[in-house]
């Protein structure tokens, strides 16, 4: 269930790296004529998982193994990894990607336990692969430094990662697909308030996913691992609310997204779902609040 985010077993969450562990490893510089011929050299599989990790920023063995396959490409889920493990390997190799030194599981894990991130050559990369337009500001083509991420920030990152799994897992278990993820920032939103201030909503994640009977249902998702102070949970709540009645998303699109709160505690579930319910100023069915991988499940089957 979710009490093992950011994987599916608990012991993994034990296991996360501290801010000791996360020494980046690649310093090695790779000037730009040695990435243009890197670039000949790259595959499909190759691209797919560069841009996963500028998309996530982190995201182990297994995660992108099980996103790349979503294609049925590989035969087996151990032949997924062999291959995603030799493709990163090779990145590795090349300083296009890094891993940080522990492993989600502990040694036992292997390989397939290692958290991968994009290196300054690999942003770089894919600037040369998906070269930005004046107004592009996406994930492929914004540049990041690496920095050793917190315990927190890395577990949210990976905890964000497997929520898109989910989905796509459950989409296509009813014969549907998943046709847009956007992470942060990609899928915040800006609207101005009466004043003329600029106000923001910084959702974890969004995604559309298709049913099978061609219909779309569009997701604004909250990843809550219980590190944040409950207040700030409500006041996200009433940020969706105020973006909801300005009507801006509306009047564009004719819909507004379906709000899901992701908890790893069914208590706190509960407590969110039972604060949105006594409201009054907040609209019940703009939000759903889920305490479980088959809650999640459940509700992207059914739609919104």
């Amino acid at each position: 269930d979710l009490h093992s985010f950011p994987t599916r077993r608990s012991s993994d969450l034990l296991s996360l790296p501290t801010a000791a562990d996360t020494t980046n490893q690649t310093a090695t510089r790779v000037g730009h004529r040695q990435l243009q011929a890197i670039t000949d050299q790259l595959d499909a599989t190759d691209r797919e998982l560069l841009a996963l990790l500028a998309m996530h920023r982190f995201a182990t063995t297994r995660q992108l193994a099980e996103i790349t396959n979503f294609d049925n490409r590989y035969i087996s889920e151990r032949s997924a990894l062999r291959q995603t493990t030799r493709h990163l390997n090779r990145h590795r190799r090349l300083s296009l990607v890094d891993h940080l030194e522990r492993r989600i599981g502990g040694v036992r894990a292997g390989s397939t336990g290692y958290i991968w991130y994009l290196t300054e050559p690999g942003h770089r990369m894919l600037r040369i692969l998906h070269p930005p337009s004046s107004s592009d500001t996406g994930s492929m083509t914004r540049q990041r430094r690496h920095t050793s991420p917190s315990y927190t920030f890395l577990a949210h990152a990976l905890a964000t990662t497997e929520t898109r799994l989910i989905i796509q897992h459950a989409i296509q278990a009813a014969g549907g697909s998943l046709t847009l993820v956007r992470t942060e920032p990609d899928c915040w939103r800006t609207w101005l308030d009466p004043g003329g201030g600029t106000r923001w909503l910084k959702p974890d994640l969004e995604v559309i996913t298709r049913t099978a009977g061609g219909d779309e249902d569009h997701w604004l998702l909250e990843i809550d691992l219980g590190t944040e102070n409950p207040a700030r949970l409500i006041a996200k709540c009433h940020d969706y609310q105020t973006h909801f009645n300005t009507g801006v998303h509306q009047a564009r699109y004719g819909y507004y997204p379906q709000v899901v709160w992701v908890m790893n505690e069914q208590r706190r579930a509960e407590w969110l779902r039972q604060h949105i319910v006594d409201d009054p100023r907040l609209m019940i069915a703009l939000f759903e609040v889920i305490g479980s991988e088959e809650g999640l499940a459940t509700i992207v089957q059914a739609g919104p």
